[in-house]
C-alpha cells in the first residue's frame, strides 16, 4: 500500500471517530434505559406481592381474634377450622413476602451499563496514555 492511501485510511478514521463515539455513547444510553426500565418493573412487582403479603398477614390476625372468640365462647369445633384457616393464609403471606422481597432484591442490583460506560472511559483514557 501506498503512503498516501495509509494516509488517507488514517484521515478517514479520524473523520469517522466522533461519529463512532456518539454511535457508541447513544447505544450505551439506550442499553442503560432499558435495565433501568427491566430494574423498575422488578421494583414494582416486588412491592406489589409484599403489599399483598401484608394484606394477608392483615387477615390472619382477623382470623386469629375470631378464632379465639369462637374458641373461647364455645369450645368446640369451630375454633379448629378457623385456627387451621388462620395457618394457611400465614403460610400464603409468608410466601408472597419473601417472592416479593427478592423481586426487589433483584430490582435493586447495580446496573451493568454503568459498569460498561465506566470500563469505556477507562479503556479511552488508556489508549491515549498509549500513543502519547
Amino acid at each position: 500500500m501506498s503512503d498516501s492511501s495509509s494516509r488517507r485510511g488514517l484521515f478517514r478514521l479520524l473523520a469517522d471517530l466522533p461519529r463512532e463515539l456518539s454511535d457508541l455513547v447513544r447505544a450505551e444510553i439506550r442499553l442503560l434505559q432499558t435495565e433501568f426500565a427491566e430494574k423498575l418493573r422488578h421494583a414494582g412487582v416486588g412491592l406489589g406481592l409484599v403489599s399483598l403479603g401484608a394484606v394477608l398477614v392483615s387477615l390472619f390476625v382477623t382470623t386469629l381474634v375470631v378464632a379465639l372468640i369462637l374458641g373461647l365462647s364455645v369450645f368446640m369445633a369451630p375454633w379448629v377450622a378457623a385456627l387451621v384457616v388462620a395457618g394457611v393464609i400465614l403460610v400464603a403471606a409468608l410466601i408472597l413476602f419473601a417472592t416479593g422481597i427478592a423481586s426487589i432484591k433483584k430490582g435493586f442490583t447495580p446496573f451493568e451499563s454503568v459498569d460498561t460506560i465506566t470500563e469505556d472511559f477507562k479503556n479511552l483514557g488508556r489508549d491515549s496514555d498509549e500513543r502519547a
